[in-house]
């Protein structure tokens, strides 16, 4: 065989053997990038106590992830940095997002988590009553910033600071209808946010459901920011996937479930 035939097998080889070490290390690179997940407190979905974050969706997703053996980090913040956080961030997602039609080419979504309801929620002492969308333009409505209800509200044609107003966390919104210089008339809630908000039936009482709005159903999802490689998606959409085919995720729902007002 000529010598400069076997020098050229050689190299090919070599050349061979670089390129499928270099494919299997960008693999393994990929999977095994560290995912940030995001969330925030907002119970009994999420419930975050000091570095602690339990709850219903959070069980879900700790068990997702588990199954996709993928590392990660999760942390949770105000509603709106979460939300920016996995809107724009490489290997960031979060949950519980509501999907709705303006988010959904916003980011690659994973599974469906639990459908919840939301209502508008005033103060008993006060003597308003709403009966539908239209009427509640003419009262002031607050809401979290870039929450589905401050989405929603804006679709429907209410105006920021008219007659919608944002806040970045639920504790402020809930002490907004007590404050007489906010002037502020009614918030949105979700109905099992209240419910596990308000711990004890005096302070309960305080409130009354005016409009349950029945337009927007919540439709809690798993979901990954566009910057997020697909492989890792895709790892993750399988996962949850088989836990849905294996019965679990049915099993966390079930047994959450007699903590609920509306889960479906």
């Amino acid at each position: 065989m000529p010598r400069d035939f076997c020098l050229f097998r050689t190299v090919k080889n070599k050349l061979i053997n670089s390129f499928v070490l270099s494919v299997i290390f960008f693999c393994n690179s990929v999977v095994s990038a560290n995912i940030n997940i995001v969330t925030e407190h907002l119970a009994p979905f999420q419930i975050v106590n000091g570095k602690n974050i339990a709850g219903l969706s959070t069980e879900i997703i700790k068990a997702v992830l588990k199954e996709a053996k993928l590392p990660y980090s999760l942390t949770a913040n105000p509603w709106s940095l979460s939300y920016n956080s996995a809107l724009h961030e490489k290997n960031s997602c979060i949950y519980s997002l509501a999907h709705i039609p303006q988010r959904k080419a916003l980011f690659q979504w994973i599974g469906h988590i639990a459908t919840s309801t939301a209502s508008l929620y005033a103060l008993k002492s006060n003597k308003i009553v709403v009966t539908n969308l239209t009427q509640a333009k003419n009262y002031k409505i607050a809401v979290i910033k870039d929450d589905v209800s401050h989405h929603f509200l804006l679709s429907k044609g209410f105006v920021e600071n008219k007659n919608l107003y944002v806040m970045n966390n639920y504790d402020s919104l809930l002490k907004l209808l007590e404050i007489p210089s906010r002037q502020i008339d009614l918030v949105v809630l979700n109905d099992d946010l209240l419910n596990n908000r308000v711990q004890n039936s005096t302070e309960a009482a305080k409130y009354k459901n005016q409009l349950f709005l029945k337009e927007l159903a919540l439709d809690f999802y798993f979901a990954c920011s566009l910057n997020t490689d697909k492989s890792t998606v895709n790892i993750l959409i399988n996962a949850m996937k088989k836990l849905e085919q294996r019965g679990e995720i049915t099993a966390i729902k079930n047994k959450w479930r007699p903590m609920m007002i509306n889960l479906i």
